[in-house]
């Protein structure tokens, strides 16, 4: 299995681990999932995120490159900007969904291990007489992620930075190299569980003495390791979709509500034609939700919810569940799911089957109120 840079690290804190996003040694859990997630609500969590795939385009190419190909405007970027789009199948389904971020020499692309290859075949297949060069930097450059309400003063106090509380959703900032950390630190602002968050990418050698660094500065705000288990359910309470999940090649853009990842003013791109038909001309026939499993004892019992588990409208079916957690912000088990159009109206009561019978819920929109 592969592991993170920061592996050695985690089992010294004792860090449960589990294989995750195809054949990743994750930690899971460092104390319990449930008090790790509430110190991100209340405080600070750092979680090492080195799992997720990181691809690096170079070249006088590369912005017009890339506009051409995704959905969403990149030749409008700045250095030190950045943007959240799709990567398409001429059928405008999902192949990946990319977080863009341009550097002063590379533009780095950031998603789901479980679109590696997928992504880096798509993209260079399309590479002809441009000046572009692209490369899976995952091994050779490492992240970590700080998360909660004290998140920004923790990163601007461990980076000696300023001002990033003010830095826009995936711009980004650079720590250039000094006597204290020996490799540059891009910091870009991210939301991954509904809080500040910034997600630090330095070269792998150099990503312990960053990890340990943060814990220190850290400590006076009881900063805690988060696991897959809290950064999951911190996740859907925020309603935020992620690839393999809720993002599949099954699905459309616009049935997951990512409107933000489409720029519907921009010239053509792969996939094009049906998202903008899909807006223009007509609607999905389905949307994804939220749903809250009521907390009765005749509905819920034991019973155990799991992704793929269909849902019903009476005796109709009318979506699915993607993925289930319980969320310790709203004390109860919730959903993410993908249910008909006639359902999405936030108090729509479904149920949900289980290999112990049907339990009832009730559709919400996202994010869940925490």
């Amino acid at each position: 299995m592969k592991t993170t840079p920061l592996y050695h690290i985690h089992e010294q804190l004792g860090a449960t681990f589990a294989e995750r996003h195809q054949g990743w040694n994750i930690a899971t859990e460092f104390t319990d999932s449930v008090s790790e997630h509430q110190a991100v609500r209340k405080s600070v969590g750092i979680v090492d995120v080195s799992y997720r795939s990181r691809h690096q385009l170079t070249g006088d190419d590369r912005a017009t490159f890339l506009h051409r190909i995704i959905s969403n405007d990149v030749e409008g970027l700045s250095i030190g900007q950045g943007t959240y789009a799709m990567l398409l199948t001429h059928r405008g389904k999902i192949i990946a969904d990319l977080n863009i971020y341009v550097l002063e020499d590379a533009t780095t692309i950031d998603t789901a291990p479980e679109t590696a290859e997928n992504i880096f075949n798509e993209l260079d297949k399309y590479i002809i007489a441009d000046d572009v060069e692209l490369s899976d930097v995952t091994e050779e450059i490492g992240a970590v992620a700080v998360h909660g309400p004290k998140a920004s003063v923790l990163v601007q106090s461990a980076l000696n930075m300023s001002d990033l509380a003010t830095l826009p959703e995936r711009h980004s900032c650079v720590r250039e190299v000094d006597a204290f950390f020996q490799y540059p630190i891009a910091c870009v602002k991210t939301n991954a569980t509904g809080e500040v968050g910034y997600t630090l990418y330095t070269a792998a050698e150099g990503l312990a003495s960053l990890w340990e660094a943060l814990m220190t500065k850290g400590a006076q705000f009881n900063i805690q390791p988060i696991g897959w288990e809290a950064l999951e359910s911190l996740r859907i309470e925020a309603g935020i979709p992620r690839y393999g999940t809720e993002l599949t090649d099954a699905v459309i853009p616009l049935e997951a509500e990512l409107e933000h990842a489409i720029d519907f003013e921009k010239g053509c791109y792969i996939g094009q034609e049906i998202v903008a038909r899909m807006k223009y001309r007509g609607h999905p026939n389905r949307l994804l939700r939220g749903i809250e499993i009521d907390d009765s004892p005749t509905s819920q019992g034991d019973c155990e919810l799991r992704p793929g588990a269909r849902v019903f409208s009476t005796d109709k079916e009318v979506g699915w569940v993607t993925s289930t957690a319980f969320a310790p912000t709203l004390g109860k088990k919730v959903a993410l799911g993908y249910v008909r159009v006639a359902v999405t109206e936030a108090g729509s009561r479904v149920q949900i089957e289980t290999s112990n019978g049907h339990v009832d819920a009730t559709v919400v929109l996202l994010p869940f109120s925490t």
